[in-house]
């Protein structure tokens, strides 16, 4: 099947899930959530990170928390905690963390450690006082479990997992197949690989230094958002100069429920860089803590680069 029927075969199926009340299937590992939910018999619940991931029928709340065999960090990461991610812990009945093994095509659940929500919260209102990072980010590894809360532990002899579901990672893998991408179903590369599909680039591994390539080797990177403004994380001065190699940044609009890239520019990574130091050092002066090193470009920059000739729109 060629590769612009398997990316529509995905937004059916996408249109599937969000007819069944679950949003973005194939942003930021929901579709991990969403395997860990068919286990139990959970819904889904759509929202912001204060927000617990699943509820079951007499409405309790659950947190979903899981690593993939195949990461190299095998500890369940709390990334960007504030003092109201803690206090939610509270409201939740269980955190489910859990261990998937994606070697597969189709993953598989090998463990969850239940922990009772409270003991969670507690834990991390007490290990969280000494934590002194900018990025607020507490891992919590098995033997922290074992060692410190009350748990239960479900080991999967087999994953249960839907006709759909189940059609959605068999899709992926024959994407991934075609394309030379793996994890497409993880962060955003399933938006990035559709910006490059228009784009006639190819899309790096997740762990290259620049997110495509062109016919001729030049490099790009990406920054893709469903609405005209594009974040620029973790960005040091190392970051900052790795723009720098790139052909040029890309900026691209993608529409996540029709599958489709409504803009894109092409911008010079020298105006880029020199707008985002301007704006990070307007926040090094202000009086509030920097927690973590982000800045964004919003559609003003972007008029700007077009009028400078520093930009161009491309489609």
């Amino acid at each position: 099947m060629e590769l612009r029927q398997l990316i529509n075969r995905l937004k059916v199926l996408a249109d599937y899930f969000f007819s069944n009340g679950i949003d973005d299937i194939y942003t930021n590992s929901k579709i991990y959530e969403v395997l860990i939910a068919e286990q139990f018999g959970h819904q889904i619940i759509n929202g912001h990170a204060n927000t617990p991931d699943a509820r079951d029928g007499d409405g309790k709340f659950y947190e979903y928390k899981h690593y993939k065999v195949s990461s190299s960090n095998h500890t369940w990461t709390f990334n960007d905690f504030t003092d109201r991610t803690i206090e939610k812990l509270y409201y939740v009945k269980e955190v489910y963390f859990t261990v998937i093994n994606d070697e597969y095509t189709i993953p598989h659940i090998e463990k969850i450690y239940v922990v009772p929500g409270e003991e969670v919260a507690r834990y991390m209102e007490e290990k969280t006082q000494h934590i002194f990072n900018l990025r607020r980010m507490i891992n919590i590894s098995p033997m922290q479990i074992v060692s410190n809360m009350s748990y239960d532990i479900i080991e999967m002899e087999t994953t249960t997992c839907s006709s759909k579901l189940k059609e959605i990672f068999l899709t992926a893998s024959k994407i991934e197949e075609i394309t030379g991408v793996d994890g497409i179903l993880t962060s955003n590369k399933l938006w990035e690989l559709l910006v490059a599909y228009e784009l006639n680039h190819n899309v790096n591994s997740e762990q290259r230094k620049h997110d495509a390539y062109d016919e001729w080797g030049r490099t790009y990177e990406y920054k893709v958002s469903s609405d005209p403004r594009w974040t620029f994380q973790d960005i040091t001065q190392n970051v900052l100069d790795g723009y720098l190699d790139d052909e040029k940044i890309v900026l691209a609009v993608v529409n996540k429920k029709r599958f489709s890239v409504e803009r894109v520019y092409f911008c010079d990574p020298s105006a880029i860089v020199s707008i985002l130091q301007c704006k990070l050092q307007d926040r090094m002066n202000g009086k509030k803590t920097i927690r973590r090193i982000s800045s964004y470009i919003g559609m003003v920059d972007v008029r700007l680069m077009l009028d400078r000739g520093d930009a161009e729109w491309v489609l």
